[in-house]
């Protein structure tokens, strides 16, 4: 019996000196791991204190929304590797691939992802280092609205720095331009080759637009209220009842991001009012829609255009609202229709060269009126 005990407590400290020696040996390799590396992994949401905005955005179930042409995010991310989690609407995923949401994707101002979103969330790896450095990310819806916002999620870096440091916004820009618009601004068509081909998302891409160009020319931030099909004078499916929000159900904070700077190049699709009938109602719709903008943008410039695709009858027409609205910043230039010669988009759109021309008349328009180089 003795021997038995003896024999008992002898397989037993045996064990739990195994046991401890695992505890210290599994200690020991994760105080290693530690020391030696000294990295963590962090998870970040975008905001306005992490993050640059450029155009109109929204955040719904955690998630921040780039609602319109051109919305984009851009940081500086300090670590190791870094991924991004993406989402997609649940409508817009249904639809043909050449339909959805395209956007893109830079790393230190190199695009490496042009694409478009089918799925309700997906994960893009951004980069993979030995050693941590740090790398400028940009973000970008580059379709219209229409057809689908671009969700940011979350931002997962690998990072060995102090976490309060990991992320930093890009600095923003002097001056800020808003464009409002049809789908000339949207760029619709704008890498098509021929007018026959159909519309597609991934051929409308807002960085050729003359928009995007334009402020790009005069290093100004932007935004871009832009849909197909729109007028000033279509009731409640015009843009007077659209400008106002970020997306169809999210008011829009003028306050936080105060335009400079407004262009407005709608009238394309308000044709029915060329007829001399309705002259006098355009003028009256329009009279108020520059009171809506001089409202939400009370130290603006408004710059109101029209042309590219036609519109010199109705031109006269909004020259004679801005008479009279009788605002000193507010003025009117015809941009020149686009040339056969120059290659047409898609149903007649202008294509990226139309838009790289009539960009810097836009820009040179700009320095006029503010009085800059």
């Amino acid at each position: 019996m003795k021997n038995g005990y003896l024999l008992f407590l002898f397989f037993l400290s045996v064990n739990i000196n195994e046991l401890f020696q695992k505890k210290i040996t599994t200690t020991l390799l994760s105080q290693d791991k530690i020391s030696s590396e000294n990295c963590k992994d962090i998870t970040l949401s975008p905001n306005s204190e992490n993050v640059k905005f450029n155009g109109r955005f929204y955040v719904k179930n955690e998630v921040t929304w780039l609602a319109f042409s051109g919305s984009s995010i851009e940081f500086y991310l300090t670590g190791k590797s870094a991924e991004v989690i993406l989402a997609g609407e649940n409508n817009a995923i249904y639809f043909a691939e050449d339909q959805r949401a395209r956007y893109a994707i830079y790393i230190d101002d190199k695009k490496v992802l042009d694409t478009t979103m089918g799925e309700l969330e997906k994960t893009v790896k951004l980069f993979e280092n030995e050693e941590e450095k740090e790398i400028k990310v940009r973000i970008i819806l580059l379709s219209e609205a229409s057809h689908g916002a671009i969700g940011v999620k979350n931002i997962n870096v690998n990072t060995c720095s102090n976490p309060e440091k990991v992320i930093r916004p890009s600095e923003y820009k002097k001056l800020r331009i808003e464009y409002i618009g049809d789908s000339i601004t949207c760029a619709y068509g704008v890498e098509c080759k021929s007018p026959s081909e159909p519309f597609q998302t991934t051929t409308e891409n807002f960085e050729l637009s003359y928009a995007f160009l334009s402020a790009k020319e005069l290093d100004a931030d932007y935004s871009g209220v832009c849909y197909s099909g729109i007028g000033v004078a279509q009731g409640q499916n015009g843009m007077p009842q659209q400008y106002t929000k970020a997306t169809y159900n999210e008011e829009w904070d003028f306050t936080k991001y105060p335009n400079d700077v407004v262009v407005i190049n709608l009238g394309t699709n308000d044709s029915g009012y060329a007829a001399e009938s309705k002259h006098d109602e355009y003028i009256q719709e329009y009279t108020k829609f520059l009171g809506l903008l001089r409202e939400k943008n009370p130290k603006a410039y408004i710059i109101c255009t029209l042309g590219m695709m036609g519109g010199e009858g109705l031109f006269p027409l909004i020259e004679k609202s801005i008479s009279l609205f009788g605002d000193e910043k507010v003025f009117s230039f015809f941009l020149p229709n686009q040339n056969p010669e120059d290659g047409i988009g898609s149903q007649y759109h202008p294509n990226w060269v139309t838009h790289a021309k009539d960009a810097k008349i836009v820009a040179q328009k700009i320095r006029e009126i503010l009085g800059i180089k």
